[in-house]
């Protein structure tokens, strides 16, 4: 979710805003009042390096602001109260908070310039870093000048006495606060209710939420109050009412606390709990409540746990729980397999191969466990041994197709990496022959067609034809069409040629092989549908809209996030008014999601261009043509790639912990910045969509030198530079299109593809270059 700041409202918003009983200054007694629709309204003076930060980060762009300031900014005691207070404002809007703490804290006139604004951003950089912010809160919304101050900061206050446990200031902050803003008045009430101690006093202030999606979270709400103020047992109840087991555990983990008969068999249900099929977050949820119970675990506890975080928990806490248990009697067939796939996942191949080792003699299980054994001698950098394991478990294990079918075909791979053209042909033949029906098979057939293209075009082309007729509905089929005309042009039959391409067109016009075949048809490619750039509004879309941006300026992201839950919700019971939920996901910060509620809407019949438009989100645009022209890159490609990487989200994180925009690795994004000079570095820039963007741009550009073509540039972006150097050795990857094709890891050659289709997407929606 991007995060909307208070230094950049972009819609007026506020209903019913004003100030607590008995507080002189206000003059607003409740009710629908807009009264924040410009957002901030403290000016800053006449300083000109002021106000040029300012307009930046108003414009979206704060690091920009950070940067141009950092100079004056070196010694904050020194600067003008105007830059001082600027640069805070930009730095909250990266969310650099202990850059804020550095520019304010101190300052002599926080509490007498500028409505009191640099208080409040020092209250909100504690609470964000876990510190105490009651002081500066209660000193934030003395000195407010108007209502919309005194409102956000009077919540602020509430939050700060919540994380102080100042449990019936908080409530009475947030109950006032419920009354001054009707909009959102369900949620204040939650959090009214959620740090008291009294259930009939929570109850009143249930009573009176009428919102389905406040009222949903009653359940969870009570819950944790119960747990906050020590019912533990009750706690747990709420929890089993509000779906959440792995939280009742907790609950009663605390509960359990020096009872050691209770915290056995707490454990004991645990471990019973885990031998269900339940949802992998919650399994990862309570196997670290039963870590931290600390109760020594039986051995089939131990296996029950091994064999829960083998499917959906942490690979290293299954490697712990298998080993435990082994001590104590040998493991059976099927934990020994499971043990030996969470040593691979875990990053320990070596380990991993033993243990498939040890297998050979279980007739269930060896072929599969013949094959997992060479992936990890692969993984293990053991490539003999690996090819040797891969010709075994296809010779020894021909009966068990799902061993021996992907068996052959990363052989084959591995042949074509060794030059062994041949060989890898032969194997690829085998798999099609022996298992025409495996999953693996029509992949296989279409590289044999890739073999062929070079040599033999017309046998190639009657190979891909077959995959086409046999595998019709298979992901490779559309490629085989492609692929068969460019074989039919080869060969010089340029009628069937081009009935292979229109075909191909025909089948799927948004893929990315429509695209190419568009080019070889020298005609236009797709083109975007005709009609309104934007949806119909819905009234009570607009309206989640208004309640999830106030939620956001309240500094409420949790309930901001269970409107947006409740959209996508509402997205899939209503397919007619999927349009407009995607576009107000988007403009509440969270393209991502509306892009997912915007294609599965696609899927479902004739996309509008404003569907089409909410699939394929561009935000950012003015930094995103700058930095692309900066470096030299298509700013269609570069909005075809953030679509891949990360949907546009500029908070996500891969498992691997790539993160932002364009997905930097942190060490690259640091190395990057300290080329570029930048005047500071923390790692939640990477967050920022303006350094993402400028980061990300410079990275891709150093694959795209001297022509490169754009899918060995993509392909190192995805995959690394040196496997890239590895695969241009493949037959014919002078060919662009044939490099792409003879990517061996499927997800980096669907990553190839789907970017390059994107950037045709783009180009036709938006006009990029």
């Amino acid at each position: 979710m991007i995060r909307l700041t208070t230094t950049v409202l972009l819609v007026g918003i506020w209903a019913g805003v004003g100030c607590g009983a008995g507080d002189a200054r206000s003059n607003v007694s409740g009710g629908d009042v807009d009264l924040l629709a410009a957002g901030r309204t403290s000016l800053l003076g006449p300083d000109s390096l002021a106000r040029r930060a300012d307009s930046l980060v108003r414009a979206g762009r704060p690091w920009r602001a950070t940067v141009l300031l950092a100079a004056s900014l070196a010694a904050p005691a020194s600067a003008s109260p105007d830059l001082r207070l600027a640069g805070a404002r930009a730095a909250e809007a990266w969310e650099g908070w202990s850059e804020v703490d550095r520019l304010l804290r101190g300052a002599d006139w926080l509490d007498r310039e500028f409505g009191g604004e640099g208080r409040e951003l020092l209250a909100r950089s504690e609470l964000e870093r876990g510190q105490d912010a009651v002081a500066d809160a209660r000193l934030a919304l003395a000195v407010a000048r108007d209502d919309r101050a005194r409102v956000v900061r009077r919540v602020l206050l509430a939050r700060a006495y919540d994380r102080a446990n100042a449990a019936d200031s908080a409530a009475a902050a947030y109950a006032d606060a419920a009354r001054r803003l009707p909009r959102v008045a369900d949620w204040l009430r939650l959090r009214a209710a959620g740090v008291l101690a009294d259930s009939a006093a929570r109850a009143s202030f249930f009573a009176p939420i009428r919102s389905a999606v406040a009222r949903a979270r009653i359940p969870a709400t009570d819950a944790q109050a119960r747990e906050r103020t020590g019912d533990f047992a009750g706690a747990a109840r709420s929890y089993l009412a509000a779906a959440s087991p792995s939280s009742a555990f907790r609950a009663l983990a605390l509960a359990a606390r020096g009872d050691d008969g209770a915290r056995a068999a707490l454990a004991q249900r645990i471990a019973t709990f885990l031998a269900g099929n339940a949802p992998a977050p919650e399994v990862r949820a309570a196997i670290e409540v039963l870590d931290k119970l600390a109760v020594p675990l039986t051995r089939d506890q131990e296996l029950l746990v091994a064999r829960a975080a083998a499917e959906g928990g942490p690979a290293s806490r299954a490697v712990t729980a298998f080993a435990h248990a082994a001590t104590s009697a040998p493991l059976g067939a099927r934990d020994r397999y499971a043990y030996a796939g969470a040593l691979l996942r875990a990053g320990r191949p070596a380990d991993a191969a033993r243990q498939f080792a040890s297998l050979a003699n279980e007739p269930s299980l060896a072929g599969m466990a013949s094959y997992q054994r060479a992936r990890a001698l692969l993984a293990a950098n053991d490539g003999a041994g690996a090819r040797a394991a891969l010709r075994t478990t296809a010779a020894t294990y021909g009966g068990t197709r799902a061993a021996a079918a992907p068996a052959l075909l990363l052989l084959a791979d591995l042949q074509v990496d060794d030059g062994d053209i041949a060989g890898a042909a032969a194997s690829l033949a085998q798999l099609g022959a022996r298992y025409p029906d495996a999953p693996q098979a029509p992949l296989a057939r279409f590289r044999a067609g890739l073999i062929a293209w070079g040599a033999d075009p017309r046998a190639a082309a009657a190979t891909f034809d077959t995959l086409a007729a046999r595998y019709p509905n298979d992901d490779e089929a559309n490629a085989a069409r492609y692929w068969a005309g460019r074989s039919y042009e080869r060969a010089n039959r340029p009628v069937e040629a081009q009935a292979r391409w229109r075909a191909v067109i025909a089948a799927s016009p948004l893929s990315y092989y429509a695209g190419l075949s568009a080019t070889r048809l020298h005609q236009a490619g797709w083109s975007a549908p005709a009609g309104p750039d934007s949806a119909a509004h819905v009234a009570s879309v607009d309206s989640a809209v208004t309640r999830i941006l106030t939620l956001q300026e309240l500094g409420m992201d949790v309930e901001s996030r269970f409107e947006m839950d409740a959209l996508v919700e509402r997205a899939e019971a209503a397919p007619a008014d999927a349009a407009a939920i995607a576009e107000a996901l988007g403009r509440v910060g969270d393209p991502a999601r509306g892009l997912r509620v915007a294609t599965k809407a696609q899927q479902r019949g004739a996309p509008t261009r404003a569907l089409l438009r909410a699939a394929y989100p561009v935000v950012h645009a003015d930094a995103l043509a700058e930095e692309a022209q900066r470096n030299g890159l298509s700013a269609a490609l570069v909005a075809g790639l953030i679509r891949q990487e990360s949907s546009w989200n500029p908070h996500a994180v891969s498992p691997v912990g790539a993160r932002g925009l364009m997905q930097l690795m942190p060490d690259v994004g640091a190395a990057i910045a300290r080329g570029r000079r930048y005047p500071l570095w923390n790692v939640a820039l990477l967050f920022e969509p303006d350094v993402s963007l400028e980061l990300g741009t410079a990275h891709l550009a150093t694959s795209l030198p001297n022509g490169t073509p754009p899918a060995r540039a993509l392909a190192a972006y995805n995959a690394g530079a040196s496997r890239v150097t590895r695969w241009v050795q493949r037959p014919g990857s002078d060919d662009a299109e044939l490099f792409s094709e003879w990517i061996p890891f499927t997800e980096t050659r669907d990553y190839v593809r789907i970017v390059q289709r994107n950037a045709e997407v783009y180009r036709a929606l938006y006009g990029l270059k």
